[in-house]
């Protein structure tokens, strides 16, 4: 009889034993991702390590608005073959929202490029796309997403800038 009250002991303390390493371990991990902001991996998105400091002039065509100021683009060239392009990607310094660009090319809904998020008075300055475009003139979309800077990353207004490429 002692034998069997030994053994249930042992068994009750293993058994107690996993479930605290197993709590722990979940509360581990609950811990650790709150760390690394939880609506921003909830959403997929992540701030760019590419975007840098962007202190250039530029041209205030507001008229005096308020809102999000959004950047525009006349004609750009890249060249003929090439996946690394020399764009700037800019979210201008005032704004207060993440910007977000996906990049298109005429009629196509699938981005050669999609940016992660970019802080205000940055600019991501060059990037690679999926696919080399042939010699010829395009129609690119730079088509940016607006997010808040709060942990949600609430979607805000966006914009499609068109432009004229010129692959050469």
């Amino acid at each position: 009889m002692q034998k069997q009250t030994g053994k249930k002991k042992l068994l009750i303390l293993a058994l107690t034993a996993v479930i605290l390493v197993a709590a722990a371990v979940i509360l581990w991990l609950v811990f650790s991702q709150k760390k690394e902001d939880p609506g921003r991996q909830a959403a997929g998105l992540v701030v760019s390590d590419e975007a840098e400091e962007w202190n250039k002039e530029l041209e205030d065509t507001s008229g005096g608005q308020q809102g999000i100021k959004i950047p525009g683009y006349g004609e750009i060239t890249v060249a003929s073959g090439e996946t690394h392009w020399n764009i700037t990607l800019l979210n201008p310094e005032g704004n207060n929202c993440y910007f977000q660009y996906a990049i298109t090319i005429d009629e196509s809904e699938t981005p050669i490029y999609e940016s992660d998020l970019i802080e205000p008075g940055k600019a991501i300055t060059e990037f690679q796309v999926s696919e080399p475009l042939e010699a010829g003139e395009y129609e690119i979309h730079l088509n940016i997403s607006a997010y808040t800077m709060d942990e949600n990353l609430s979607p805000l207004n966006g914009a499609d800038v068109k432009a004229v490429l010129h692959v050469v």
